[in-house]
């Protein structure tokens, strides 16, 4: 027997002598990993749970995402070997965190915050989009004003063929957060990408739909001015003007440009931007500021094949 399960085992025998309600409230299951032990403490009170779940989630998500980059890595090198062997990890990191879940649902069941987070792991990481609809579903259930909860199951209808549940479902997000970018950002999408089901819903025509996707777009990119495929994004849906039939201001999508390049955090991101800030002043004709963008992206990726070729054409 490995040493930390020993000491796990004498720890939960220990707590049998204990007082029963801090017995209940304080002591991990006798099975539970080593990992766990850092939700001990945790475990007296549901709020401090959900906070130090929370932080558990994310630390070894990250720690999971990492691992299948190395794993992907070790693919395109032949290391089929190592690929395996990274893949694998990040599964018992992942799998750490739906135990853990487990865990605190089973302590705490009426928690909303649980069953959403839960709802994530399960439709982002796991590939249970129906049973993490229902965890969502519980937690507007148990806490009708969790607007994350709503938006989660909103986004889960829309794309399931539930319109107008979905809509509802995103709408009342927005009622409970409106300032909230992350909602912002998922409803624009809504719009954008289901604009056909959005015109027979709102009663509305094609030109609205687009003018009330820029506006949410808008909203979240100057909220979240530093998250770049937010204000991204926002500069991306000038480019679907014209197939809305609205008219195009591409003065203000250069700025919009100009903003993302600011929020940029690699040089990749940085030639994205001046990439495209080229490809918005050729559609508006000015085939000077166009250069000047793409000498900057030509900077950054001196080998880019398309920057030379846009180039090359203006020498023709």
């Amino acid at each position: 027997m490995k040493r930390c399960a020993v000491i796990l085992m004498l720890l939960y025998a220990a707590s049998v002598f204990a007082d029963s309600a801090d017995t209940q409230s304080r002591t991990l299951p006798p099975d539970a990993p080593e990992e766990f032990e850092v939700l001990r403490e945790a475990l007296h009170d549901q709020a401090t749970f959900e906070r130090q779940m929370r932080v558990f989630d994310r630390l070894h998500i990250g720690i999971a995402r990492a691992l299948y980059i190395k794993a992907r890595e070790h693919e395109e090198a032949g290391e089929a070997e190592e690929a395996l062997a990274a893949s694998a990890q990040a599964q018992h990191h992942l799998q750490l965190v739906k135990e853990a879940y487990d865990m605190g649902l089973a302590r705490f069941g009426r928690s909303a915050v649980l069953h959403n987070y839960y709802g994530e792991l399960l439709h982002d990481f796991l590939a249970r989009p129906n049973e993490a609809a229902q965890y969502w579903r519980r937690a507007v259930q148990l806490d009708p004003k969790l607007a994350r909860a709503h938006g989660n199951f909103g986004m889960y209808a829309m794309h399931n063929g539930m319109y107008g549940m979905g809509l509802d479902s995103m709408d009342r997000a927005l009622e409970l957060e409106p300032n909230n970018p992350d909602l912002l950002f998922n409803m624009t999408q809504v719009y954008l990408a289901h604009f056909p089901q959005i015109m027979q819903h709102r009663k509305w025509d094609r030109p609205r739909v687009y003018r009330e996707a820029m506006k949410l777009s808008a909203r979240a990119a100057r909220l979240a001015p530093h998250a770049f495929d937010v204000v991204r994004d926002y500069a991306l849906n000038y480019f679907l003007a014209e197939d809305f039939g609205a008219p195009v201001k591409w003065r203000d999508a250069a700025r919009a440009w100009e903003k993302a390049r600011e929020a940029a955090n690699t040089d990749a991101e940085r030639f994205n931007t001046w990439l495209n800030e080229a490809r918005v002043h050729i559609r508006n004709n000015d085939s000077r500021r166009a250069q000047a963008c793409l000498e900057q992206a030509r900077a950054i990726w001196p080998d880019s094949p398309l920057v030379e070729q846009l180039l090359e054409d203006f020498k023709n």
